[in-house]
């Protein structure tokens, strides 16, 4: 494979994971709106967008219409819904040859679809629901690319994209609620914590397994290490190192081995992580650190099977 192909089929992964975070999110947050005092809504809005953004503020009087603009329809926004399914739609265009029509009419189309839309035209009515229209339009864009491409070494780094840029969003996402829960002023009350299970589609399947008690510890538990539950840390780095076992198999051993190295360092963080002691103040550090390590396999995977020179090869 063409290392300017799988680029662009990593990238428009991740971009994609990254547009249907940011439905999910923000059709979660406005929903919950109506459940929470004003107090409540700004701290919760704070730690959106610092999940979102990566810029951490702090909101004194919320305004739901404008932040909600920024993160969907600002196109000056680099991480807002809208510039991702462009980027995203960007990367599919230049590997077309790559990707089922199927793929490309529905990626396609979203983005269409979302182009004209302005925040006075949804505000009117129900505003989360066309973010979850929008998540329902991605869930079916996943499973065409699913069901209608060849599963080799394309959709492999499809799969890496996607499950690197899924740990490094909900690691954000956990960090910051786990950290605001060691500060007694903007600790997450109960709402918040059944809250952050929903923005994490993960709200049934907890409950099904640890009923209806909303306990952090469990949460933690649940989101981390759980290897069953598509949107777990523990889930989606099974997925990178079993993709990363499949890509570039003609590259030398050397390189290989120094991509494999970082993802099973990985793997047995996750798989030898204990919950009950990161709750003693260590799981923003241990969350760090999984963030961390997903920057260095991301740039070790750069490295060795796309930006590498010629003299590299010979």
């Amino acid at each position: 494979m063409l290392s300017r192909v799988a680029d662009s089929l990593y990238w428009m992964s991740r971009y994609i994971e990254r547009a249907e975070h940011t439905s999910r999110l923000i059709a979660v947050k406005l929903d919950s709106m109506v459940e929470q005092t004003p107090e409540d809504a700004t701290a919760s809005w704070a730690r959106v967008v610092e999940s979102l953004t990566g810029e951490k503020t702090t909101l004194l009087h919320p305004d739901a219409f404008a932040i909600t603009r920024r993160l969907a329809f600002d196109r000056d926004n680099q991480t807002s819904l809208i510039t991702s399914l462009a980027l995203a739609r960007d990367n599919a265009r230049q590997v077309r040859e790559a990707l089922s029509n199927e793929v490309w009419e529905n990626l396609n189309r979203l983005y269409l679809r979302l182009t004209p839309v302005t925040m006075e035209s949804i505000w009117v009515h129900t505003p989360a629901r066309l973010f979850r229209e929008v998540l329902e339009e991605m869930h079916a864009l996943e499973g065409v690319t699913y069901s209608t491409l060849s599963h080799g070494e394309g959709w492999y780094f499809l799969e890496l994209g996607r499950h690197i840029e899924r740990v490094q969003q909900l690691g954000r996402l956990l960090d910051i609620h786990f950290s605001a829960a060691q500060n007694s002023e903007n600790s997450p009350k109960y709402f918040d914590w059944l809250v952050l299970l929903k923005f994490c589609t993960a709200f049934e399947p907890y409950t099904k397994q640890y009923t209806a008690s909303i306990r952090p510890q469990k949460i933690a538990e649940f989101l981390l290490f759980d290897s069953e539950f598509p949107h777990s840390i523990c889930f989606s780095v099974d997925r990178m190192t079993e993709a990363l076992a499949r890509v570039a198999p003609g590259a030398p051993p050397a390189r290989r081995a120094a991509v494999e190295r970082l993802a099973g360092r990985l793997k047995a963080a996750v798989d030898f992580g204990q919950v009950d002691e990161l709750m003693s103040g260590g799981v923003a550090a241990f969350i760090a650190d999984i963030t961390k390590q997903c920057e260095q396999i991301h740039k070790a995977l750069y490295s060795s099977y796309i930006t590498y020179g010629a003299e590299t090869v010979l």
